[in-house]
């Protein structure tokens, strides 16, 4: 149970951090745009662009926290300062992946869930060092944090270490 209130709290949060770094950027927020997006190719009422932007980044970001939080749990069988250092290089890897992959699985997701199908054409990957880049290092980054930061090693050792 504790685990999973951590993913949900990693995921949450991290949710609200992405968007609140958007959104203290001046920029358009990924919630913003992929609800209109979404709403204008499946034809839904305009209304719902939130609610289908916010309901596909908190989507995004629970399946993200989720990958934290296995992460965590299998890094449990290792010596504390191995986990955490594993666990850190881990994290921003994988925070590296989902910015590079973004765009592409942006375009997708806008597609299929607009009812249009699988898209003709896919938004280029991302290789920029700027803000997208930085927004995915700080979510997982964070999300390792709130999953890490309440285990005591020893004591909390995963079911799946030998």
């Amino acid at each position: 149970m504790i685990r999973i209130g951590r993913w949900l709290a990693g995921g949450i949060a991290g949710s609200l951090l992405f968007w609140l770094v958007q959104t203290l950027t001046g920029g358009p927020t990924i919630t913003e745009f992929m609800g209109q997006q979404i709403a204008a190719a499946g034809s839904y009422p305009a209304a719902w662009a939130s609610l289908i932007g916010w309901g596909v980044h908190l989507g995004v970001s629970l399946a993200y926290a989720a990958l934290v939080a296995v992460l965590v749990a299998f890094l449990q069988c290792l010596p504390r300062t191995a986990a955490l250092g594993t666990g850190l290089a881990a994290t921003l890897i994988l925070g590296w992946m989902t910015a590079l992959i973004a765009p592409p699985a942006i375009s997708i997701t806008i597609s299929l869930l607009g009812r249009q199908g699988w898209p003709p054409e896919l938004f280029p990957v991302n290789t920029e060092l700027g803000l997208p880049l930085w927004n995915h290092l700080a979510f997982f980054t964070f999300n390792w944090l709130i999953q890490t930061a309440p285990i005591r090693h020893r004591r909390f050792r995963s079911t799946l270490c030998v």
